[in-house]
């Protein structure tokens, strides 16, 4: 135990040298656009050359393994398509990736296809096989090319995924369908996002042996609101192996995340309502765009949303906030839905939970978290909520690191798991 300690506090102290060059801040974010590979998840970019250079820095070729001719044959979710041994990501030495594509569900309900890699650490595995923890990532686009297992560094790399492999942990990290597959993302529902997680932990177990059978879900951002989705999936299908939910950056209602975007009026942030109305048609395809963009914003949409990555983030970047949505925009019948749909703990979730939150966060704000907060712990949900005062959004996931390790540990050695619901 005392081994591991040390490995643990070794590579939190690794960290934090990486976080020295993270200001404090969501403009951290956009400096390190700059130098895709060299820090954690980035997308923003201040223009629309600027990102697709980034993209073009940064991206794997789209090859045959992502076809989805399978769908003629329809399966169950979560059985495994294919896999592949990767060779092609930058990765700390020692570490194994083994790319899957499996069969999900669309939020129709449809067969679809999703793909996503699988990472396993160095040696050999405890008895039980390696523990297992499903990864949901944060917003990288709504293109094809925006799946990270299309990505050099698998888009996170040291914000939130290689830590714990090295840890000890075997990772299922999804793209989501439409990711890397054919077909539509639906960015930021949490239902559909979450289902692909659910669905990648059993075609992993195909893909690679000597994974445990108990799992659990962590996700950032995007991938933190849909890791609270994976929680709410659980609460009807209590599976006994999965061990609880860590959500960072991701507690907040839907509504509250874009009210925050079309508040703080930064144009670099304009991308994240142009991938939001992409998913919410991808939901409701009945939604007419016209009723929700603006002319101008519409004209970026069809010509960029789906062209890049940071390269379709750039492109929102050239109008004013104010003059992205459509006054009346929160009154559209599909828009009410899409928003009613995604708010955690208004249904019931399986599980403990803890919620971490950066005090400076702009986008998943300190009080729409506390809101979801209240909600779960009145639900009887078991809760732990930490708020890490002056970390914005993607500092606050080297800053909780030990914390979220200690949790997570403690979870895999059958703990009883804490709460601050009391505080309440």
């Amino acid at each position: 135990m005392s081994h591991f300690s040390d490995l643990q506090a070794f590579a939190i102290r690794l960290l934090s040298i990486t976080s020295i060059f993270t200001t404090v801040g969501f403009w951290a974010g956009v400096a390190r656009a700059q130098q895709p590979l060299a820090g954690g998840a980035n997308l923003f970019a201040p223009s629309f050359k600027a990102g697709k250079e980034i993209d073009a820095e940064r991206t794997l070729p789209i090859t045959s393994f992502y076809q989805n001719g399978e769908l003629k044959t329809p399966a169950e979710p979560g059985t495994l398509v294919r896999s592949e041994l990767a060779t092609d990501y930058a990765l700390p030495p020692g570490i194994t990736a083994t790319r899957i594509l499996y069969h999900t569900r669309t939020a129709s309900s449809e067969d679809a296809l999703s793909s996503g890699v699988v990472l396993v650490p160095y040696g050999q595995p405890p008895k039980g096989g390696w523990p297992l923890l499903a990864w949901s990532h944060g917003t990288s686009g709504v293109a094809r090319i925006c799946a990270p297992s299309l990505m050099k560094s698998l888009f996170y790399n040291w914000e939130g995924l290689y830590e714990y492999v090295l840890m000890g942990y075997a990772v299922v990290a999804t793209d989501y369908a439409g990711l890397g597959t054919e077909g539509r993302h639906a960015y930021l529902d949490m239902l559909s996002n979450g289902t692909d997680v659910i669905n990648s932990v059993p075609a992993a177990r195909t893909a690679v042996s000597n994974l445990s059978e108990k799992w659990m879900v962590i996700g950032h951002s995007q991938g933190g609101l849909s890791s609270l989705g994976v929680a709410q999936l659980e609460g009807a299908m209590k599976d006994p192996n999965f061990l609880g939910t860590v959500a960072l950056a991701g507690a907040s209602d839907l509504q509250d995340g874009i009210d925050a975007v079309v508040k703080v009026k930064l144009p670099v942030l304009n991308g994240l309502v142009g991938f939001w109305v992409f998913g919410a048609k991808t939901v409701y395809p009945e939604l007419e765009l016209k009723d929700i963009l603006s002319s101008k914003a519409l004209a970026i949409y069809n010509a960029s949303v789906q062209d890049g990555c940071s390269g379709a983030s750039g492109a929102f970047t050239a109008l004013p906030t104010d003059e992205v949505l459509l006054p009346g925009w929160r009154d559209n019948r599909y828009i009410k839905k899409f928003l009613a749909r995604n708010q955690p703990g208004v249904q019931s979730t399986f599980g403990p939970l803890l919620l971490v939150g950066g005090g400076d966060d702009i986008l998943f704000t300190e009080s729409a978290g506390r809101k979801v907060f209240q909600r779960l712990c009145s639900s009887g949900a078991r809760v732990q909520r930490n708020v890490y005062p002056g970390l914005g959004h993607d500092p606050l996931v080297y800053g909780s690191l030990r914390d979220q390790l200690n949790w997570i540990a403690a979870r895999f050695a059958g703990e009883p798991a804490p709460s601050n619901c009391s505080s309440q």
